[in-house]
């Protein structure tokens, strides 16, 4: 009786572990089937660690996919890990040098480089009719960026090309970011960036993040319950004054204002951008950028919303993708459309 029941035992063990791992199998190849887990953006995956910034792109990157079938994308970064061309450090004679800070609008996620509206917008300042200097945009935008961030990469890299005018992307996500703060985001395996959060888990969680599409679904609501625990945020207070986030939109401000001193430090003229986020548009949605304007005025420096002329290009045209949120080219070319006339107008660029 003990010889069976120790067969009975290993049977049910062994039944057990088989019917186990075949219906994980059977309910991971179901999830992928279906594409019901969320997709792993390849565009985010290739950072390194800095010493300065938290992290960058990774110098020389080359990378394609295809983003929530919505569209395909490239992405080639230069030696400095910029989704732009090589720049001399030297300004060349008789060139007037822009330098572009940002996030993902800035760096142009949802579009072709030749579709970003930094690209875009220093094709129509070299285009104009008359004599007037070579214009060359140095193009630093960085997905996950925000101004304290970018007021880093700033100081530390691109005050180094001696730009003439300095152009700072916002989105009104830079102020949850701040909320986050710097040190959100690290490196993680193989150069993906990975939340505080998330890290917490260890390198194993990370590797059935990746590899596993059921993990990736449990992991991520996993996180993102610890997050609003730990970190809750109150999205539409970004859109009013002192609600629960003007705390961080104040960090913001005391980030720009060191953005100015560094400007100015360099003799360059500074501008500051709002970009919204994607509709629906609720009456808030202006807030950020007359919050802006108005932070501008008081310290005498050049704002450009971009706001009121996406809003109105909205009614017969669609400017940002529906599942991932950004911009699309049709988008972009509004916003350089609007940042080419602020500049012309302003008198910013000779």
């Amino acid at each position: 009786m003990a010889k069976i029941s120790r067969k009975r035992i290993i049977f049910f063990a062994v039944y057990l572990i088989v019917t186990t791992i075949v219906s994980a199998l059977i309910l991971e190849g179901a999830v992928r089937l279906l594409g019901a887990a969320p997709q792993i953006n390849t565009a985010y995956a290739h950072y390194v660690a800095d010493p300065y910034v938290s992290f960058k792109p990774r110098p020389f990157m080359v990378t394609s996919g295809q983003m929530l079938g919505e569209y395909t994308f490239e992405w080639k970064h230069n030696s400095e890990g910029f989704r732009d061309v090589e720049h001399a450090v030297d300004k060349p004679a008789g060139t007037f040098r822009i330098l572009g800070l940002g996030d993902s609008f800035t760096q142009g996620m949802g579009a072709a480089f030749e579709e970003t509206y930094l690209y875009r917008l220093e094709s129509m300042l070299n285009a104009r009719q008359g004599s007037h200097p070579a214009v060359e945009i140095i193009k630093t935008g960085v997905s996950g960026y925000f101004p304290e961030p970018e007021r880093l990469l700033l100081q530390h890299y691109g005050l180094k090309y001696s730009p003439d005018l300095i152009l700072v992307g916002f989105v009104p996500n830079d102020v949850l970011d701040t909320y986050l703060g710097l040190n959100w985001f690290r490196v993680a395996m193989l150069g993906c960036l990975q939340t505080r959060e998330a890290n917490r888990l260890g390198p194993k969680a990370l590797w059935l993040y990746l590899h596993s599409h059921v993990c990736r679904i449990v992991l991520r609501r996993f996180v993102a319950s610890r997050i609003a625990k730990d970190q809750p945020m109150v999205f539409p207070d970004v859109f009013r004054p002192n609600g629960f986030h003007e705390k961080d939109w104040r960090q913001v401000e005391n980030e720009f204002d060191k953005m100015i001193e560094l400007a100015r430090g360099a003799n360059a003229q500074i501008a500051f951008v709002h970009i919204p986020l994607q509709p629906p548009w609720g009456n808030p949605a202006a807030y950020p950028g007359e919050r802006i304007a108005k932070w501008c005025a008081e310290r005498n420096v050049v704002s450009i919303d971009t706001f009121p002329a996406l809003r109105e290009a909205l009614s017969n045209r669609t400017l940002y993708w529906e599942k991932d949120g950004h911009c699309n080219p049709e988008g972009y070319k509004v916003i350089a459309e609007t940042i080419y006339s602020a500049l012309l107008e302003k008198k910013l660029v000779p």
